[in-house]
């Protein structure tokens, strides 16, 4: 799918700015960064969030941030 345009048929345009934002910021292309977040994680991989400095296991680092930063995911 093309990066423009694409938001049309699957989200609507407020959560498509958003994303496009998120992407520019990390230096991704929407489609990359969407690819990325919808990659299944492993459960022996940790991450670390980026707003707190936290160890978060991979697969709930989403989750990490709804609950503890909820302003800074939309």
């Amino acid at each position: 799918m093309s990066e423009k345009g694409w938001y049309s048929l699957t989200v609507r345009k407020e959560t498509a700015v958003r994303v496009r934002e998120i992407a520019e910021n990390r230096g991704l292309t929407a489609d990359e960064l969407i690819n990325t977040l919808l990659k299944p994680a492993s459960k022996d991989v940790w991450s670390t969030c980026t707003v707190c400095g936290a160890r978060v296991k991979a697969g709930n680092l989403a989750r990490h941030m709804v609950e503890v930063h909820p302003k800074t995911v939309g």
